[in-house]
């Protein structure tokens, strides 16, 4: 895909500062600057390793046309030669998505024409969700050769309580390890604690067969 940008950040964490000071039995305050910074990392570090958003967030999803547009992953065998074909949808990337703020299209005068919502629908009904375009509809032709088609969506729980347990104490994971292994790596390694690997397994978002993340499982 041509680009994902984050356009507006969570306005909180999963977890609290108090939360965090419980779990790592810290009674003062002098780390609390360093334990807020650390807890934004740790959730930034576990929506990078499931390429989920934890809370809520606004991206903007950026595409030279619908034809670039990743699948997920291919269940089965295809027989017949690869063909770049038109979709009739956009996959959102970072589940969950909640709504979409507007899709814009861009002519070769970087011209943006807000593209009418009756013209599809979102399908909330699989992660990640999908834009569909409604029976008969298409994007407009003659747009500008890159970032033509832009999508500005919220995802992300909605609340901390939403956000699954195993992934708040995946975050508590990392968060301790990055607090108590201060510049060191974990086993010499720049992977996540093993723990926290597993607690958020279930929730790791495929990309298509070309990424790199299943490049990484053989």
């Amino acid at each position: 895909m041509a680009g994902l940008v984050l356009h507006t950040a969570p306005a909180s964490e999963p977890i609290t500062l108090a939360e965090a000071k419980s779990y790592l039995r810290v009674d003062s305050s002098g780390d609390d600057a360093l334990i807020t910074s650390l807890i934004s990392t740790s959730r930034k570090l576990c929506e990078e390793h499931t390429q989920r958003a934890l809370m809520t967030q606004t991206y903007q999803l950026f595409l030279d046309a619908l034809e670039d547009v990743e699948d997920s992953l291919w269940e089965g065998m295809r027989t017949a030669p690869y063909i770049n074909y038109y979709k009739n949808y956009i996959e959102l990337p970072m589940p969950p998505a909640v709504s979409i703020s507007h899709i814009k299209t861009y002519d070769d005068s970087d011209t943006a024409t807000t593209f009418s919502s009756d013209n599809y629908y979102v399908d909330n009904a699989r992660q990640p969700a999908r834009v569909v375009l409604r029976t008969g509809e298409t994007f407009p032709t003659a747009l500008r050769v890159a970032n033509a088609i832009e999508v500005q969506y919220v995802t992300g729980y909605t609340s901390a309580s939403a956000v699954p347990e195993p992934i708040k104490f995946a975050i508590y994971q990392v968060l301790t390890y990055l607090y108590e292994h201060r510049g060191d790596m974990y086993e010499g390694k720049t992977s996540l604690p093993a723990t926290a690997t597993r607690l958020l397994a279930p929730y790791v978002v495929y990309s298509g067969m070309g990424s790199s993340k299943l490049m990484s499982l053989g």
